[in-house]
């Protein structure tokens, strides 16, 4: 019943998000907005998207293996992600757990190593949106003050867990729960990796916000660079949040909220419904084209799991 439960809320959140969306606004003026200038500009940003960050992602992996077993090169790195992206569009952490799992058998780790590469991979990102989207809304001088304080409160909150974690020092009755395995990725990858980490995880963003933009023109809304980056690392914090199907519903909602003033309403929303379908789309039509089997895999093992 749990199980079921926590299936079904992410559909009903979508569900009534996007009938409360209907509701409110002008589902002519949306249908409007579209053209097929959209699917020129678009279609060709999403696939160099794709590309982009599929191998970012396949170097992500392979930063932070600390052996790799015969034949798990880039290329089975980046299929062992790709075979993620389809329990990824349903929930974020469906996603993690299917990754956490291929890596056990398809590299060979132990659970807590599975785990806390995945663990570390999706800290470094939260990191890099906070960082980004904190730059970005720093450029309106009302908010200055508190978002520069929340960017230092969380960069000063990630780099003291890091440097607890790797210290030599015991720290008493906290020591046991530092040597857990989900924790060996941080307390033993070599700084230099992290490093490498943190740079390709940045360019992770750079490439979402990319994309972002290219809907924004292919929709021909004038928006600032500041505004576009602080936006956009906002919906994909909304986006990954478990409580939706892929931050559909919620994601519109804080869209048009977000950009308001830079287009109508009914043009945020339908530039919000492209982009986000046009996402799931690149995603489930990767997983399928790359890593069927592993994509099978997945879901049969999420769902052992789980019974």
């Amino acid at each position: 019943m749990g199980n079921a439960w926590k299936r079904a809320l992410p559909i009903a959140v979508s569900g009534a998000s996007l009938a409360w969306v209907f509701t409110r606004f002008d589902l002519s003026a949306v249908a409007d907005a579209l053209s097929w200038r959209i699917v020129q500009v678009l279609v060709p940003a999403l696939i160099l998207y794709g590309a982009f960050t599929l191998v970012i992602e396949s170097a992500s992996i392979l930063r932070l293996l600390s052996r790799r077993p015969p034949g798990f090169g880039a290329w089975t790195a980046a299929r062992v992600k790709s075979a993620s992206y389809l329990l990824a569009i349903v929930n974020y952490a469906l996603g993690g757990a299917a990754l956490t799992l291929l890596l056990r058998r398809r590299a060979a780790l132990g659970l807590g190593e599975a785990v806390g590469i995945v663990l570390l991979i999706s800290m470094t990102d939260l990191c890099v949106v906070l960082l980004l989207g904190t730059l970005g809304l720093l450029a309106h001088a009302d908010r200055l003050a508190i978002n520069a304080g929340l960017l230092v409160l969380a960069g000063a909150g990630f780099f003291g867990a890091l440097v607890l974690l790797r210290m030599q020092a015991s720290l008493g009755p906290l020591e046991r729960i530092r040597s857990l395995a989900v924790f060996d990725a941080l307390r033993h990858t070599p700084a230099r990796n992290l490093w490498e980490l943190g740079g390709l995880r940045l360019l992770f963003c750079i490439g979402f916000i990319a994309v972002a933009g290219a809907a924004f023109s292919a929709f021909e809304v004038a928006v600032g660079p500041a505004q576009l980056i602080g936006g956009v690392m906002i919906l994909a914090l909304v986006g990954a949040l478990p409580i939706a199907v892929a931050g559909i519903g919620p994601g519109q909602i804080a869209a048009v909220e977000i950009f308001q003033g830079t287009a109508t309403p009914e043009t945020l929303l339908a530039l919000s419904l492209v982009l986000s379908t046009g996402l799931i789309g690149l995603r489930a039509t990767t997983g399928l084209l790359f890593a069927r089997e592993f994509t099978r895999e997945a879901l049969e093992q999420t769902r052992g799991e789980k019974a």
